[in-house]
């Protein structure tokens, strides 16, 4: 078999890069002829850390170790990073399958189709009708950045797949799985992929929890630089301080076993009549001192540790001893190896699941690049024998112009009105009457034409002159959303209908005077909106409390929306000025401006500016006062008077018109706002349904 081909099966994880090469064996086994694990010399985890070139250094190293240019590779992807949906389908034939799949991938991938790259799995139990399908899915623009490293490096690989289902994968060849299900833990740096799984199916989730976040609190506790921490972590079980240490991470250990026993108690729930028997613990986190008991006391199932094949023959790698007995880190790479074999019909029935995240663009180069040499020799044959036809051509066309008339000059339309009703006249040549009748229909079809684009620009001109009216009847919805949500600091001010009224309301409350400062009020003092045909492509200015942005509503695909662009300029008195603003006006508009069915919705909402009002010059001396001051200035002192001093609006640069109050602290700050004028999309109202089977957000 040393001629067979052979498959690299590369796990790239946030530590390091782990490669196993085999090749078919004998007697239904696999022969393991290669195998490599390069650290990384940053964790890809650490925020400083250039994933890129830390990765291309990896993979440098792997290729200065090893030759593949006649072998086939097959690359991991972070579980993490893809999601999984099952389902049961109804009973159909096999060839209306992948139709019903595709409907059912449309309903469950949170994403529009052209952004992912996805496959499907049926499962099916012998003897039984029933079908499961499993389709599995990853963001384009993810698979690209994942796999640029090795396009750079000259790789370019058969099959791409899904670290968890490369597990089951190795697992299932390995005979580790039966009829009853087993609970596969594979604790990478920063994530746990559990796969619940029999020999005939599977259900996965990624648990965002790892290694790491047991080195974290190490340097937390111990003030540690996190390569230290890591070392200590690992060291625990013989250091005279493995207490504390253990201590220290021991709520991580409960973290652990909590979202673990979740995600078991979520598929118990929807299985109740499955029951899990043991837990098969992989990945290098396992090494952990005390783990593995601490999760079988708590989780009260059985945790195994396979570390040795049982259907493979260790051939040719470095350390055969250890590798034998060790075969959790590279756990991986071997489930990819496997379906590389059965991917190239090398050694049929190794891989239990087949479905490949490989973009089909990257496919159609590969294919490509392999049929250079045949479209080369294609080519030098076809100039041959178009040579040898222009040759002939050539000779043809001399013969031809020989015999041809003078070209017709073009005709005007009366005369090619004329042509068509009495035909050619004038005893022309065949090809000179074949080219006045091609002058005609060319007359004809710029005629044509031009009837064609005659009425455009009034047609564009009135559609536009019926939006203004379709706009003009949402703009009062749209301005009684505005009005809804301001603030009030009373809600009598709802009710008042003159100033009196108005005054008494916004200055007193229950327990006597509400000071100026501590009024919620916003005042709109300018307005100004500009239409957009396609209103996400507005650019608004820098924004303040970028952290408490709102959610924004963005555009399915590539689809244009037309809208308002709304700019407000406000005032407030409150002492909390735009913090104030934020948490009642801004969350008010979201409220008021997103509800259904009303022909439009308020989409970004961002502060913009703000400023306070200038203050004038204090003089020396300044007088205060416990009175009303000129508040009650032309209308006879009407209202409750203050007990706290307020500034008399005789000092003030600023004076409210209607309270004669100082606005001197007033705050004026700017607002900008999206009014889409769509309907607000159904989704948007729902609550998100909790992912029962994603291994991540793709």
């Amino acid at each position: 078999m040393a001629g067979a081909t052979a498959i690299w099966g590369i796990d790239l994880g946030r530590c390091s890069l782990k490669a196993i090469k085999l090749r078919p064996g004998a007697d239904g086994k696999v022969d393991i002829v290669g195998q490599e694990l390069i650290e990384h010399a940053k964790m890809l985890s650490q925020p400083d850390t250039d994933r890129h070139e830390v990765v291309s250094s990896a993979i440098e190293k792997f290729l200065a170790r090893n030759d593949i240019s006649k072998d086939k590779v097959v690359v991991g992807v972070p579980g993490q990073h893809t999601l999984a949906r099952f389902s049961k389908l109804p009973p159909v034939e096999p060839k209306k399958i992948p139709d019903i799949v595709r409907y059912e991938a449309d309903q469950q991938i949170p994403f529009d189709l052209d952004e992912v790259i996805w496959d499907f799995q049926t499962f099916q139990e012998e003897d039984s009708p029933d079908v499961e399908v499993g389709i599995f899915a990853m963001k384009r623009e993810l698979i690209r950045d994942y796999l640029l490293p090795f396009e750079r490096a000259g790789i370019e690989p058969i099959v791409v797949q899904s670290s968890p289902l490369a597990l089951y994968n190795a697992l299932h060849f390995e005979g580790r799985l039966t009829e009853e299900a087993s609970v596969l833990l594979d604790l990478g740096a920063e994530n746990t992929d559990l796969i619940v799984a029999t020999n005939h199916n599977l259900w996965t989730r990624t648990v965002p929890l790892g290694g790491n976040k047991f080195t974290d609190v190490l340097v937390k506790a111990f003030k540690l630089t996190f390569s230290k921490a890591e070392n200590l972590k690992r060291t625990a079980a013989t250091s005279k301080y493995a207490r504390q240490i253990f201590q220290a991470m021991r709520p991580v250990f409960a973290e652990l076993v909590q979202e673990l026993s979740r995600s078991l108690g979520f598929y118990r729930s929807t299985h109740r009549d499955t029951e899990l028997v043991r837990i098969l613990g992989l990945g290098n986190a396992f090494e952990l001192p005390g783990l593995q008991k601490y999760l079988q006391q708590n989780l009260q199932l059985p945790v195994e540790r396979p570390m040795t094949f049982t259907n493979a023959n260790v051939v040719d790698v470095r350390d055969t001893e250890n590798f034998k007995e060790n075969m959790s880190p590279y756990i991986v790479a071997y489930g990819l190896a496997l379906q590389g074999l059965e991917h190239t019909k090398s050694q049929p029935g190794t891989s239990a699941i087949s479905s490949n995240l490989l973009p089909g663009e990257i496919v159609k180069q590969v294919v490509w690049r392999k049929k250079k040499p045949f479209f080369a020799a294609s080519a030098a044959c076809l100039l041959l024998a178009s040579g040898i036809v222009w040759f002939r051509q050539s000779s043809d066309m001399g013969t031809l112009q020989a015999n041809a008339g003078n070209t017709p000059p073009p005709v005007n339309l009366d005369r090619a009105t004329q042509i068509l009703q009495t035909g050619v006249t004038g005893g022309l040549r065949p090809r000179e009457e074949a080219n006045t009748i091609l002058q005609v229909s060319k007359t004809f079809g710029k005629e044509l034409s031009t009837f064609k684009t005659q009425g455009l620009d009034e047609k564009k001109k009135c559609e536009q002159l019926i939006q203004l009216q379709r706009n003009k009847a949402v703009w009062p919805k749209i301005l009684a959303s505005i009005h809804a949500a301001l603030p009030k600091t009373s809600d009598k001010v709802s009710d008042v209908t003159d100033v009196d009224s108005y005054i008494n309301a916004v200055t007193t409350d229950r327990s006597g005077v509400l000071r100026r400062e501590r009024r919620e009020e916003v005042f709109i003092e300018r307005f100004e909106s500009t239409y957009h045909a396609e209103i996400d492509e507005v650019e608004m200015e820098d924004m303040v409390l970028k952290a408490d942005a709102p959610q924004v509503i963005k555009p399915k695909g590539n689809a244009k929306r037309p809208g308002f662009h709304v700019k407000l300029e406000c005032r407030t008195p409150h002492e909390e000025t735009i913090r104030f603003a934020a948490d009642k006006f801004r969350d008010a508009l979201l409220e008021t401006g997103r509800q259904p069915g009303t022909g439009f919705f308020i989409n970004r909402v961002v502060f913009a500016s703000g400023r306070k009002l200038p203050q004038k010059g204090k003089k020396s001396g300044a007088s205060t006062s416990t009175t009303r001051g000129g508040w009650g200035k032309g209308r006879g002192g009407r209202g409750k008077k203050p007990t706290t001093p307020t500034p008399k609006s005789s000092d003030a640069k600023f004076v409210d018109p209607v309270t004669d109050e100082a606005m001197d602290n007033d705050w004026v700050f700017g607002l900008e706002l999206d009014v889409v004028l769509e309907d607000l999309p159904v989704e948007e109202k729902k609550d998100d349904p909790a992912g029962n089977t994603t291994t991540g957000n793709p």
